[in-house]
């Protein structure tokens, strides 16, 4: 994600992962320095990023030295900084394709094709995902994970009033609006840490409303942005944020505070990610949890049953720059082993979930986490199959993804109306296609 879209988050120093050390340096043992700048990670993902990644690593070899320091929320930029003046990381994680895009252009990150042959990695990784990292018939990054947005709801309540799984949007909304009713939140929801939530949102309204074949054909360029099925997802997006759907505190409730909710009883649902499973406070890993999940359904009338949406959370390159490819690559290959997708994915659930064909969910069966490895292995094969929908963060160009982001709360605050928001959409997608900014995008199966 790197800046991720998913988690509330506490950067912590450096120094709690790895001993801070010049670049281009070799440790007191003689081997070579690999640097790693991540971005965010809450309490679970420091650990976890200590223990299985640098303490593992570095005691599986003796020739390099993981040296990983957590930069908070302002790595993205911090990054940009590095990479132009060439002295960042020799590891550059982003957060997803569209924004790998911009660096790649620039050549600010290696080709991984010689890697990748050496280590099979294009014989390992599921397609729809690796090729979204391919960009003028070259590789460079690889998925660090596969998600989705899903509809999480509490069963509990669901049961208590009587409420089923929703399959289509008449059912969606009667549950809020009898939710409403009864003084509940119909969906937790917040954006007060992070304002990718809002983009989130609108993963789910486009792909949802205006259905992932029309999607699709818009990332191509063969259908614009203001056409009426995606007029009509803005809109509906619009109409629930105006009859309180996502509570009167939005801008005001962080990431963990509106999920929160929902955990308990103060809200029916949530729109999130699948990396909500790594926040231990939901409580989800639990046998007597009080949540349940699903893939979103339906809420127009372009296809029928439910969606899941095929996103890369984040993507991890080797900096043109870097004095150590070869322990960069090394480290990647570490990630693909077997013992460090169990325990990480153990540790901090669904923010490490390689999409590796020799690294089946089902390897995650018996971590203690029924929910996770259901929706896990249940994604993977939708993923496998072509069947899924189009992430912004993954597919969207880097401009267009930012307004996206900004320009939808000026909609739902009626300062400009739905067709304004998507003709200046429009305008920044037309331009970045022309540029060559719209990254790869895979076949997808009815």
């Amino acid at each position: 994600m790197t800046m991720t879209r998913r988690q509330l988050v506490a950067a912590i120093p450096a120094a709690a992962l790895a001993v801070s050390l010049p670049r281009d340096v070799r440790a007191e043992d003689g081997r070579k320095v690999v640097t790693f700048w991540f971005g965010q990670a809450n309490s679970d993902g420091q650990a976890a990023l200590r223990n299985d990644l640098v303490e593992a690593f570095n005691a599986s070899q003796d020739k390099y030295l993981l040296q990983l320091e957590v930069k908070g929320a302002a790595v993205n930029n911090l990054l940009k900084v590095a990479l132009v003046a060439g002295n960042g990381p020799d590891i550059v994680q982003t957060a997803g394709p569209a924004y790998l895009t911009a660096i790649a252009n620039a050549g600010q990150v290696l080709p991984l094709d010689d890697f990748a042959e050496k280590y099979k990695w294009k014989d390992r990784f599921l397609a729809p995902l690796l090729n979204t990292s391919v960009y003028g018939g070259k590789l460079y990054a690889l998925p660090r994970d596969y998600e989705s947005m899903h509809l999480f709801y509490n069963k509990e309540l669901f049961k208590q009033n009587g409420w089923k799984q929703p399959t289509n949007r008449q059912e969606m909304e009667a549950i809020a609006d009898a939710a409403l009713a009864k003084g509940i939140i119909p969906f937790g929801a917040g954006n007060a840490d992070w304002k990718g939530v809002n983009e989130w949102l609108m993963t789910v309204f486009f792909n949802n409303v205006a259905g992932p074949d029309n999607v699709r054909k818009a990332l191509a360029g063969e259908l614009p942005w203001t056409a009426p099925p995606f007029v009509e997802a803005v809109e509906l997006s619009k109409a629930w944020y105006n009859k309180g759907y996502f509570g009167k505190n939005y801008f005001s409730l962080t990431i963990e505070q509106s999920f929160l909710q929902v955990v308990n009883a103060k809200a029916a649902m949530a729109f999130s990610g699948t990396w909500s499973f790594g926040t231990k406070s939901y409580g989800m890993s639990k046998p007597d949890t009080v949540m349940d999940v699903m893939p979103t359904p339906t809420l127009g009338s372009a296809f029928t049953g439910s969606l899941v949406h095929l996103a890369c959370g984040a993507t991890l390159s080797i900096a043109k720059n870097s004095q150590n490819a070869e322990g960069a690559a090394a480290v990647f290959e570490f990630m693909l082993t077997r013992k460090f997708y169990e325990t990480m994915n153990r540790d901090w659930p669904g923010k490490w979930a390689l999409p590796v064909k020799d690294l089946p969910p089902d390897m995650l069966q018996g971590i203690g986490y029924p929910l996770f490895e259901k929706t896990i292995a249940n994604l993977h094969e939708a993923f496998s199959k072509g069947q899924y929908g189009f992430t912004t963060w993954t597919f969207w160009p880097g401009a267009t993804n930012s307004y996206l982001i900004e320009g939808i709360e000026q909609v739902w605050l009626n300062k400009i109306t739905p067709d304004a928001y998507l003709t200046r959409m429009q305008t920044l997608f037309s331009q970045e296609a022309k540029e060559g900014k719209v990254p790869p995008l895979p076949p997808r199966t009815a």
